[in-house]
């Protein structure tokens, strides 16, 4: 399944707008490499663990699926 990114801008979540959007996969590969080099400390509440956790998770299989776009 393809993943994409997309680029939005705006002074609020709100107002934002999408300005660009990309499948490319060494792009997503990119990315996804990126935010999973990010350190962050856990969280105290268990909600947002388990969202963290689910994210982490979603990007390392995201990052399975694009590893070959990265040869």
């Amino acid at each position: 399944m393809p993943t994409f990114l997309a680029v939005y801008r705006g002074r609020t979540v709100a107002e934002a707008r999408m300005v660009a959007v990309s499948a490319d996969p060494a792009l997503v590969a990119d990315v996804v490499n990126r935010l999973l080099d990010q350190a962050h400390e856990p969280d105290d509440d268990p909600v947002v663990r388990a969202i963290d956790h689910g994210r982490v998770a979603a990007l390392r299989l995201i990052k399975r699926e694009t590893s070959h776009a990265e040869d």
